[in-house]
């Protein structure tokens, strides 16, 4: 990772969670905006939750992020479409279940009872999706959350944390209920977006500060993305960040994808992927100018 651009600006570049959906979209959209010269993977921090935890893993690692479409194929042989969509459907409902809890640690961890209780493909099948990522050394900068089962509390891996690469991405895409807990010294731990989608705050201080959100910005709570907090939209969280670094939020256009998405659906990650080329054209300038390219 470069400490920084232009011998000036730090920047960090905050991935957050959307599915397989989120997985295409993101790939998309850093495709194109390499293509555009506008190259991301030089950020000094790289923040991945669930989604942007794979992706972010790959970017940092200076690998293809189209390999994080493997996982996907990998994804779409190990569970059918009907076991995909009775999965999320049951995540769903233990969102919708656990929301009705006003102390969202308390609701986190009824959602990790569930989740542990829950019938789900072994994990040693489920860590064998992120296959891709067995071996590669933990990148400088790069950072990915996950969630405690037991305590509802919200883990920050990073390089420092004596964590695999591959166990800790794993841990930050474990979407509770569809999929396994992933066990990691002695404790398990599930997807890190439950509670935010992009966990922004996780962010080290920099002077610029991308986002990109697999859900729009002003989404909000169980139903409307997955996330707890009901009145934590992304643009809440990002709003007092604004005060103090430049911001370049990028939220999905996914008009084109006909609703009501399953956002776990792998069969739906190569169109997202076309979208999130596209819509790169027309943000790589608020990146640049952001970021002095």
């Amino acid at each position: 990772m470069a400490s920084q651009r232009n011998g000036a600006l730090t920047c960090a570049l905050v991935l957050g969670g959307g599915g397989a959906v989120g997985v295409g979209w993101q790939t998309g959209l850093l495709t194109g905006l390499g293509e555009a010269s506008v190259d991301l993977a030089g950020a000094d921090s790289i923040v991945g939750t669930s989604a942007g935890a794979l992706v972010g893993a790959l970017l940092s690692s200076g690998r293809e992020v189209t390999d994080a479409l493997v996982s996907l194929a990998g994804l779409g042989q190990s569970m059918d479409p009907d076991s995909l969509a009775a999965g999320d459907e049951a995540f769903l409902r233990a969102m919708r279940q656990a929301s009705l809890d006003t102390d969202s640690q308390h609701a986190l961890q009824a959602i990790g009872r569930a989740a542990q209780e829950a019938s789900t493909p072994a994990e040693d099948v489920y860590l064998g999706l992120f296959g891709t990522l067995d071996g590669t050394a933990w990148p400088a900068g790069f950072r990915c959350t996950a969630i405690d089962t037991d305590t509802g509390e919200l883990v920050v891996w990073d390089e420092g944390s004596g964590v695999s690469l591959l166990h800790a991405v794993a841990s930050s895409c474990a979407v509770p209920v569809l999929f396994p807990t992933v066990t990691i010294k002695g404790h398990r731990y599930m997807d890190g977006g439950l509670l935010s989608h992009v966990n922004a705050t996780a962010a080290p201080p920099t002077d610029v500060l991308v986002v990109l959100s697999c859900h729009p910005l002003r989404s909000q709570g169980a139903g409307g993305g997955g996330s707890l907090a009901a009145s934590l939209t992304p643009e809440a969280e990002l709003a007092p960040l604004r005060q103090s670094r430049r911001l370049v939020a990028v939220e999905p256009d996914f008009s084109d994808i006909e609703a009501p998405a399953n956002m776990m659906d792998p069969n739906l990650a190569i169109q997202a992927f076309q979208i999130g080329k596209r819509q790169a054209s027309g943000e790589a300038a608020a990146i640049q100018a952001a970021w002095n390219f």
